[in-house]
């Protein structure tokens, strides 16, 4: 069932529609950069998209772009005044709401139309997966302003392509088509122009019975692999999957298997 009425705040569109969430950037004439009103009402947006019934979210953003990083009009207000005063506040609120991303219990697609830039490209990789239309572009854009990586876009890139391929990207400065954000494994599918949104949302209700408290589980043992040698991460994964077995979850999710039925995760 659908959310009555779609619902919006600081120039994001969210609806929810049969347990898909969809959060939409919405300044399309600005290629949907983002102010810090926009980066810091992110997180509060998809968490009430949970709270509603989502389970799983779409993120993408409205007309020719997906998100050309931070307002322009905001960086020329930070050259003329302080740059720390006046940037700190859009960093400080976009690094709190990819947080609130990655903790949220349900599956993450982003839709990416056009260009991804700098901070708009840290938000498609927080999702755990991408669709990425023909025409899309991954631009980190960094080091062509003289600045180094925010949003998350070090932390992704080295994880999903090991610190030497990350590292000649962000150096390069050189844009990734969507044919190879797919070979890079940065996306999953490559859709037609236009309708990024419509195969990422159906993506996504294909995903809306993941089980929220293993999802969580898989995305911090992903991340610590990188960090930790074999005894720790096995000790970790342990841990983890001892915590599970007391769970509403794995208990259902057992039986369901024998069942031969679709489980019915709780998140308990």
């Amino acid at each position: 069932m659908a959310l009555d009425g779609d619902t919006g705040t600081a120039d994001l569109h969210t609806s929810l529609t049969d347990g898909v969430g969809t959060i939409e950037l919405d300044r399309p004439e600005q290629l949907n950069a983002l102010t810090v009103t926009m980066a810091e009402s992110l997180g509060p947006a998809a968490s009430a998209l949970v709270e509603a019934g989502a389970r799983a979210l779409v993120l993408a953003g409205r007309g020719t772009a997906f998100c050309a990083g931070a307002d322009l009009s905001l960086v020329d207000r930070a050259l003329a005044e302080d740059p720390h005063t006046v940037l700190a506040p859009l960093v400080g609120g976009l690094h709190d709401s990819l947080k609130t991303l990655r903790r949220l219990p349900v599956p993450l697609v982003a839709a990416v139309e056009g260009p991804a830039v700098g901070a708009g490209l840290g938000l498609a990789l927080a999702a755990d997966l991408r669709v990425v239309a023909k025409g899309a572009r991954l631009i980190p854009g960094y080091l062509g302003i003289g600045a180094s990586p925010d949003g998350g876009v070090s932390y992704f890139l080295t994880r999903m392509l090991g610190s030497a391929r990350a590292g000649a990207l962000l150096v390069r400065n050189r844009p990734l088509d969507a044919d190879e954000a797919v070979a890079h494994g940065l996306a999953e599918t490559v859709a037609e122009p236009g309708t990024a949104l419509t195969a990422a949302r159906e993506l996504a209700a294909s995903l809306t019975g993941t089980p929220p408290l293993a999802l969580l589980r898989v995305r911090e043992l992903i991340d610590r692999a990188t960090v930790q040698g074999l005894d720790e991460q096995l000790d970790l994964e342990r841990q983890r999957v001892t915590e599970l077995w007391g769970t509403h979850d794995f208990t259902e999710g057992v039986r369901a298997f024998l069942e031969r039925r679709r489980p019915d995760f709780r998140g308990d």
